[in-house]
């Protein structure tokens, strides 16, 4: 289950991004990761590296890991980020529990996985997904933002082409996204020590960072080092030199002379090359004279054909020496260059859909302010700064098909050294890239729920500006729970309004519906304050500047509160809330059964005081649900405040089974079905025997209270 506790220390005092991180990252921990260690590697067969020297292409992250990175490194640093939601607490419009209570990133103990967030998310990237639940976080009561927001979905949801070209750019990054994303973990291959020094060792200076953030020296270095000493010296300048001592050797057997020399140069240069130089051998020796005693003939062959030999195997020797150098330093280069692919990938996917909202005017008007920090990043290539050599190191190299030989490779290596010392520069662009996902994939949302052909679909909320009234107004038509497949939901009506309805008390059996209806309406609320949604036929509202929740409170036993302490606090947060409300600012607030964590007597009435107090807030609508009978007398007693009574009703079949209806319709319920739920849940009829003759004759067991002999006989009764 996630952490109230966590979340509600940590959300008065920064951003939300390291509380919704907590949330959202308890979602993941049921998850195992076996199947992301079987992730392919991309190294390529020809890489031939030292042993003990990590494959820096081989990335295993889990999900989880995934979304730690985009929270907690790129989102938590990101200016643009945090200037789109709010740091304190009385500026936010959910209240500090709606999040736990609503179960929007992280679902209950035995279900994490299942949550508000996973319903709706059909985000493509990790940028996008976490985007998403970061606009969830904190909807807003600015019409001006819905109005955008609204607009924009609806547009992309026109303009299929469009649509379509976004997606497969973003499908573009996701191939790369987890390479990407590696690139801030501290585990990263790239980051070992082992490996830092092998790759100091082959081609950077060592503790000279300035210089190893400039292409020139660092080829100068590749070139004179590894390419002249350690692989064309072995092809070329190893063989030179034996040739040139065989020079000297064929004139010993000959006749030492310059011309007999110079002959063997001529004659036979390809000695030193393999296999070759055999045929070559064997053609000289026929021609050889030898002017030795004959008793000589014989050593003077064997030192001539070893002399020979051993110049061919040294020479097979070398050049196998200069094809692993080869080896080794193109695959560690290629792999070097393909980790650089994948932020060239992000840079060119960003000038991309870049390139998709400048061309089109309406799409521009509506969104192109909000790719500011993107557009600045790729102004910056004009730069003659190390950000701008960088990103034009990205716009030029070939990553994807990379060459030892014709590649540069001191940019390749310049452009690594550069990114990690200014990835942050990256961090307001990823963002953008991942609330475009989002948004986009609110589209998709709506498009595929339609397509279903269910009776529920989402639809466009209708905003009501505060000019057009100066109270709160909410109307929904066939309002549906989006926890709940559209195909199975059932829809209901509300209309809230000052003066008629602002306070719904909602009674009704156990599992009647209750719970999925209070939780429904403010999921569309929220939808519609986020992204100009929601899960209904129709949708009509003012924006609310305060969204509240009371559900499901628990007790908590290392601060010493009961389950009642916990309600009572819980309620005081909210009444504090209220007190703080400006004065045109609207409120919206469920309850769940407040105040039923003591006898019910006091419990009652407890809640229909409080109930009746923060009726008097002119400006705020609430709902409550509650299995208190007296609480329905508000609305006959406190006939100004707006009080109103519905229900939830069950039926029986012709066998007496519960029919659940999941309708609410405006009355009283009196129905009583918990002992009905025992007996079909398998609970043996003569167990409930005794609770039905309480239910029968209250009476009699309220006097037993007061007779010890009564309460003796009663005690005595075989349940």
């Amino acid at each position: 289950m996630c952490s109230e506790k966590y979340f509600e220390k940590e959300q008065e005092t920064c951003s939300i991004t390291l509380p919704l991180a907590a949330s959202y990252l308890k979602s993941f921990e049921s998850e195992s990761d076996e199947s992301e260690k079987k992730q392919p590697s991309r190294l390529l067969q020809s890489a031939r590296l030292p042993s003990g020297i990590t494959n820096i292409t081989a990335i295993y992250l889990t999900p989880r890991e995934e979304r730690a990175i985009v929270f907690n490194k790129i989102f938590a640093t990101s200016q643009r980020y945090q200037a789109c939601y709010p740091t304190s607490t009385s500026d936010r419009v959910l209240n500090q529990y709606a999040w736990k209570d609503l179960h929007l990133f992280c679902g209950t103990t035995t279900t994490p996985n299942y949550h508000f967030l996973s319903r709706i998310n059909k985000t493509i990237t990790v940028l996008g997904e976490s985007a998403l639940a970061s606009l969830l976080a904190a909807p807003t009561a600015d019409l001006s933002t819905l109005t955008k927001r609204q607009q924009l979905i609806a547009l992309l949801g026109q303009d299929k082409v469009t649509s379509q070209t976004l997606k497969v750019s973003l499908r573009e990054y996701k191939n790369s996204e987890k390479q990407l994303l590696s690139f801030w973990t501290e585990t990263d291959p790239l980051y070992t020590k082992e490996y830092g020094a092998y790759l100091t060792r082959l081609f950077y200076y060592k503790d000279r960072a300035a210089t190893n953030k400039k292409a020139g020296p660092l080829q100068m270095r590749k070139l004179l080092l590894r390419d002249i000493w350690n692989i064309h010296t072995n092809f070329v300048w190893y063989p030179l030199l034996c040739g040139a001592v065989m020079g000297p050797m064929y004139a010993f057997f000959i006749g030492k002379t310059w011309a007999n020399t110079l002959a063997f140069y001529k004659e036979a240069w390809p000695f030193p090359l393999p296999l070759v130089g055999i045929w070559f051998l064997n053609k000289t020796f026929k021609d050889i004279t030898f002017k030795r005693a004959p008793i000589e003939v014989a050593l003077n062959k064997f030192i001539y054909n070893f002399a020979f030999v051993s110049i061919n195997v040294h020479s097979f020797y070398q050049y196998y020496r200069g094809y692993k150098n080869y080896k080794e330093y193109s695959g560690v280069l290629r792999n070097l260059a393909l980790r650089m692919a994948d932020v060239q990938t992000f840079f060119t996917v960003a000038k991309k859909v870049n390139a998709v909202i400048q061309a089109n005017p309406r799409f521009e008007a509506l969104y192109g302010e909000q790719f500011a920090a993107t557009r600045k990043l790729l102004e910056r290539t004009q730069e003659q700064s190390e950000i701008g050599t960088l990103l034009r190191y990205l716009e030029e190299l070939p990553f994807r098909a990379w060459s030892y030989v014709f590649g540069h490779a001191g940019k390749l290596l310049a452009s690594y050294k550069l990114f990690v010392e200014h990835k942050a520069a990256f961090h307001d662009a990823m963002y953008e890239l991942g609330q475009l996902d989002a948004l986009l994939s609110i589209v998709t949302l709506m498009e595929e729920t339609r397509a279903k052909d269910a009776a529920h679909a989402y639809t466009f909320t209708k905003f009501v500006a505060a000019d057009q009234a100066t109270k709160p107004h909410l109307a929904l038509t066939a309002m549906w729970n989006p926890m709940l497949k559209p195909t199975v939901a059932v829809g209901n009506d509300i209309k809230m309004d000052v003066g008629d309805v602002q306070t719904i008390v909602l009674t009704g059996p156990n599992a009647g519906g209750k719970s999925t209806f209070l939780t429904g309406v403010i999921y569309t609320v929220l939808l519609s304050q986020t992204f100009g949604i929601a899960a209904a036929q129709a949708c009509e509202l003012t924006p609310f500047s305060s969204i509240n929740t009371y559900i499901d409170i628990t007790d908590d036993i290392a601060a010493g509160k009961s389950l009642f302490m916990a309600e009572v606090a819980r309620f005081q947060d909210h009444l504090n809330r209220l007190k703080q409300l400006k004065r045109h600012a609207f409120s919206f607030s469920i309850f769940d059964e407040p105040f039923s964590g003591t006898n019910p007597t006091e419990g009652a009435a407890a809640e229909y005081s409080v109930l009746s107090s923060i009726a008097s807030y002119q400006n705020t609508f609430n709902i409550v649900a509650t299995h208190y009978p007296i609480v329905m007398l508000l609305e006959k007693n406190e006939p100004t405040k707006g009080f109103k009574n519905y229900q939830v009703f069950i039926t029986k079949d012709a066998v007496g089974r519960i029919q659940y209806s999941y309708k609410v319709i405006p009355g009283e319920s009196t129905q009583t079905i918990a002992l009905d739920i025992l007996e079909e849940e398998g609970y043996a009829s003569e167990m409930l025997k005794q609770a039905r003759d309480i239910i029968a004759n209250p009476d009699k067991y309220k006097q037993s209270f007061t007779d010890p002999k009564q309460t003796k006989t009663n005690n005595s009764l075989n349940l």
